[in-house]
């Protein structure tokens, strides 16, 4: 079996899977926190499907494969970045700007 991967669908999986984390850490503090990794699970599957939609990429038999790994690679980057602010963007420890 092949796998016939455009350089197209590659390259906007890959960003999809670098900023759907970011995003995720950018409105932590809007989501509940028993929803976080959800969310975060939700928000790299859409963002998956419409990097692959936007190259045509529904046009091949691996777009599973590739979804696979931008919700892979994008949960991984999720959980590193998590544990390298060490919690620092949760919910309980955003400073408060109510006065």
């Amino acid at each position: 079996m092949n796998i016939d991967i455009t350089a197209a669908t590659t390259l906007a999986s890959a960003i999809v899977a670098l900023v759907a984390p970011a995003l995720t850490q950018a409105f932590k503090g809007r989501i509940p926190e028993r929803f976080t990794g959800l969310v975060a699970l939700a928000v790299s599957i859409v963002l998956g499907v419409v990097a692959i939609a936007a190259t045509n990429g529904f046009a091949n038999a691996s777009w599973g494969v590739m979804l696979a790994a931008v919700v892979g690679v994008s949960q991984a980057v999720y959980t590193v970045v998590n544990q390298a602010v060490d919690g620092k963007l949760s919910k309980d420890k955003l400073p408060s700007t109510a006065k």
